[in-house]
């Protein structure tokens, strides 16, 4: 059975179980990845090659891989890529191509006062710029693709939010990265899927066009956007999240951009009894909608489903519970909405 007949067919079903219509009919991305997110930097090495070699069986080729400045970078100039290195030559020796997302603030760059939460930024974006050049420079041709960051249009990830501080970081990144690596990719931080609260959440499309006007055009190689629409299907949601993607896209048109990609690198829904949590038959229907309307779209690159396995066991706790296998590698349904023929 061919990929698109997979998809057609699982997520069709999972649909009908749960009462909604039928997912658009198109194919999945032919760029498919997978992203673990932080936790996916601590597992053993055992663990960590069986859950790439999951992804593999899956039919990924692209994993996104968190470059986490505040623990390569513990002091100005003081480096230690041991555990980057270790993860992202485990996932090139299984033949992935790596997404490579820089974020996260040491404490030096904070000021010295630290924050442990992720959301804290830098006080200079040079600071930070210089990290993403020296990332690019180590990480060679095992790399060629960076993220800026991560949802920094929410609070979790970048506190206060402030779409013209977070280009100044972006503006800073480019050319450090083209610098080191003429041929990458550059791609502006996943947006997240929110909404408008005045200095507190600024919606994906709306941060977007406060990137341009604080003179982001130029400085990216493509937009990042994550257009999660759980606990409804693309064709049911009645807030229209998906919609952001070609108002995004519009967005980028309007600026000049309209010949570069949107990459998605995050889509999917989170199983469980937390907060959000949907079926898991809820959750295939859900990808697979999201997977058939990525693939219909001519301007989306790579596509990235959040996650390939739950990070933890506790069903209670829904960050741990995004996964198309469980913790123990056994398959929701939703594996064989993405899985290859």
């Amino acid at each position: 059975m061919t990929l698109r007949s997979r998809l057609l067919a699982v997520a069709a079903a999972a649909a009908i179980a749960v009462g909604l219509s039928t997912p658009v009919a198109h194919a999945a991305p032919a760029d498919l990845g997978f992203t673990g997110g932080a936790p996916f930097l601590t597992l053993d090495d055992a663990t960590l090659n069986n859950e790439l070699g999951a992804g593999r069986d899956v039919g990924a080729s692209w994993v996104r891989v968190v470059v986490n400045w505040a623990a390569i970078e513990t002091a100005p100039g003081v480096f230690d890529w041991g555990n980057t290195d270790r993860v992202i030559n485990a996932a090139t020796a299984q033949g992935y191509s790596v997404l490579a997302v820089l974020g996260g603030t040491p404490g030096w760059a904070q000021g010295g006062i630290a924050s442990p939460l992720p959301g804290a930024v830098p006080l200079d974006p040079n600071a930070f710029g210089a990290f993403a050049g020296a990332a690019a420079a180590h990480l060679g041709n095992r790399v060629d693709h960076y993220e800026v960051w991560n949802e920094p249009n929410i609070p979790t990830f970048f506190a206060p939010v402030d779409a013209a501080r977070y280009t100044g970081m972006l503006r800073a990144a480019y050319p450090a990265i083209h610098n080191a690596d003429a041929g990458a990719t550059v791609l502006s931080a996943g947006l997240a899927t929110t909404v408008n609260l005045g200095a507190w959440t600024v919606a994906p499309v709306t941060f977007l066009q406060q990137m341009y006007a604080a003179g982001a055009a130029g400085f990216m190689d493509a937009v990042a956007l994550h257009p999660y629409t759980f606990p409804f299907t693309v064709e049911n949601d009645p807030n229209g999240q998906w919609v952001q993607v070609d108002q995004a896209y519009g967005t980028m048109a309007a600026n000049g951009d309209g010949g570069k990609k949107i990459w998605i690198t995050e889509l999917g829904a989170p199983t469980g009894t937390g907060p959000g949590a949907v079926p898991e038959d809820l959750q295939a229907a859900i990808i697979g909608s999201s997977l058939a309307n990525a693939s219909s779209l001519p301007y989306v690159g790579p596509v990235f489903v959040h996650s390939l396995r739950d990070s933890g066991t506790n069903l209670a706790d829904t960050e741990q519970n995004y996964g198309l296998l469980r913790s123990d590698f056994s398959a929701k349904p939703a594996f064989d909405v993405v899985r290859g023929s």
